[in-house]
């Protein structure tokens, strides 16, 4: 099981702090056509770092912005003295383009079988991204310590009228925790909601789930932000109201912990009502999608798979607006340790 030597909640990190937090390992970020990507590697000390991996999603260097936080990713990690700055390209839409990337990153470099420290500033790496690397670290590279930096936004495109994605590309169900016993129960789904009612529509409507338990984040990171998620996706909220096969349920958008806990109730309380096989929709908070990760290593007897819709494009110009705190949590392996 993974654990957290911080109680799986977040600590928030200044420049001072970080050096005493973070231990060596591989750096891993993402950078983005929003302001808030580059943030959590300013914060890095000099001479903590020996490798470090910068996925530039494609799709944002066909922005300005983007090709320039790309490039202040990279010189700020030269100027900490990293010894090897590696820059790595991936899609938004392909699911495994993250993994493959720092696979072959792996293979050339001298960790090879195991990894045991790995730090990854999740701020704008794509959710399902997150858990397929997770997933990859925790089974294939047998990592003890998952050192997670998180900058929160101060506000969403939402606030000013727009949507953070427009259209759906497609849809992808994955694998997540087989289950071996043949399957005989229907089929549930558990969702975390964002700002984005069509992603979610979307999955329902192409799997039919014989239960849907949808999750809304409160608190959110902040009151707005809550009544804008609620208000988006009022028609699935009301549905949950009058309709049995629909379940409403909360979770905070910025507790690992409390999240985690949200979901082995909901897993419960989907399976008693007959479903062995349970598809988790990570399109809430980067954080509550970690705690997906965390129930899959729990190894519970349910089949996990994942949903995610793929969006056809991305609001690139105010996606985020403001660079809020930025926070640490540790999650450790306690298979490996």
């Amino acid at each position: 099981m993974i654990q957290n030597t911080v109680g799986l909640r977040l600590t928030k990190i200044t420049h001072v702090e970080a050096e005493a937090l973070l231990e060596g390992g591989v750096y891993i970020v993402a950078s983005s056509f929003e302001p808030r990507s580059v943030r959590a590697t300013e914060l890095l000390p000099s001479g903590v770092l020996r490798d470090a991996v910068v996925f530039s999603y494609e799709d944002t260097l066909d922005s300005v912005m983007g090709r320039h936080h790309s490039a202040r990713i990279r010189q700020t990690l030269d100027a900490t003295g990293a010894s090897e700055v590696n820059v790595l390209r991936c899609r938004f839409s392909d699911p495994f383009s993250m993994v493959r990337g720092f696979h072959t990153f792996i293979h050339r470099s001298q960790f090879r079988s195991r990894l045991d420290t790995v730090t990854i500033d999740t701020t704008c790496i794509t959710k399902l991204h997150l858990l397929l690397l997770l997933q990859y670290l925790y089974d294939k590279m047998h990592t003890q310590t998952v050192n997670v930096l998180y900058t929160e936004p101060l506000s969403y495109a939402t606030a000013f009228g727009k949507q953070l994605s427009y259209g759906i590309e497609r849809t992808v169900y994955l694998p997540y925790q087989p289950w071996t016993t043949e399957r005989s129960g229907g089929v549930g789904l558990v969702a975390f909601l964002g700002h984005e009612r069509l992603r979610v529509e979307r999955i329902i409507q192409e799997l039919e789930p014989d239960v849907s338990v949808i999750i809304l984040g409160q608190p959110g990171f902040s009151n707005e932000m809550y009544d804008a998620s609620k208000r988006i996706n009022q028609t699935l909220v009301h549905r949950s109201l009058y309709d049995n096969q629909y379940q409403l349920a909360e979770a905070p958008s910025n507790d690992v912990q409390a999240s985690r806990d949200v979901l082995l109730q909901q897993i419960e309380r989907v399976q008693q009502q007959g479903c062995d096989t349970i598809y988790f929709a990570p399109l809430g908070t980067k954080l509550q999608a970690m705690s997906i990760e965390i129930v899959r290593e729990m190894n519970l007897p349910v089949r996990m798979r994942l949903a995610y819709s793929i969006p056809r494009r991305y609001e690139k110009s105010m996606y985020s607006q403001g660079i809020g705190p930025t926070y640490f949590l540790r999650l450790v392996n306690r298979k490996e340790s």
